[in-house]
């Protein structure tokens, strides 16, 4: 089926009598080896053709779709012959008030769609725009936490039950996940022999392992104490150097 706006039969009065006025204008033109003189020709033109009078006159502005001129609104009809002659020279690209941008759908479709495409792909682009932006930033801010994970576990190899409730104080106000927490604290207890009665399905957040693990250091022998602090890896070895 022949879209609308490229039939030969034209299917709206107005969008044929823009034509024929836009090809009259300028054969005129063409002819007299000038362009016209007469002010608004392309709107003169178009209302001849439309009407049968290329006076403009609020009976014959109101004969085009979506076009109301009311005398309260005291717009002067110069006014719409100029927008009209605007709208009809530029073929569509230019559509002022006080004309509705609808007019550029019922005169020049084939503008009107090529307008809605571009607006389209501009929604596209700027909707891809924003997504790969939210995505960095996304990207960005996973990386900045795992970055302070990882620091966090650092930290934590070098500690000892004594010690495990000022780390997890300070980390834990740094927005450190509960589930990131309880994860390094499993892995890390596996080096402590005094922890080793711990039972992971005994516990729900990270801090009821940490009371646990301050409990079982007060309670430790001083041997035990002693062993799990030589057991932190903060100790410089010393290695025999050949001469």
């Amino acid at each position: 089926m022949i879209p609308r706006h490229l039939s030969l039969v034209t299917q709206r009065p107005e969008r044929e009598a823009a034509l024929l006025a836009i090809m009259a204008v300028e054969e005129e033109a063409e002819n007299a080896g000038r362009r016209s003189r007469q002010p608004y020709p392309y709107a003169r033109a178009f209302f001849r053709i439309l009407t049968g009078s290329s006076k403009l006159s609020t009976r014959s502005i109101n004969q085009v779709p979506g076009v109301y001129w009311l005398k309260e609104d005291r717009v002067p009809l110069v006014r719409y012959e100029e927008a009209f002659d605007t709208l009809i020279r530029s073929r569509g690209r230019h559509c002022y008030a006080p004309l509705d941008t609808r007019l550029v759908h019922i005169m020049f479709p084939e503008r009107a769609f090529s307008l809605s495409d571009r607006r389209v792909k501009r929604d596209r682009r700027e909707a891809d725009l924003y997504t790969r932006q939210e995505n960095r930033r996304v990207r960005e801010k996973e990386e900045a936490y795992q970055n302070l994970v990882a620091q966090a576990e650092i930290d934590l190899a070098f500690q000892t039950p004594e010690t495990l409730r000022a780390w997890y104080e300070s980390w834990s106000q740094q927005d450190v996940r509960d589930y990131d927490m309880q994860r390094m604290l499993w892995t890390w207890t596996e080096r402590c022999p005094s922890l080793s009665h711990l039972v992971r399905s005994w516990y729900e957040r990270a801090y009821e392992i940490v009371a646990d693990v301050r409990d079982v250091a007060e309670n430790a022998s001083p041997a035990v104490k002693e062993l799990e602090r030589w057991m932190v890896p903060n100790k410089i070895t010393l290695r025999s150097v050949w001469p």
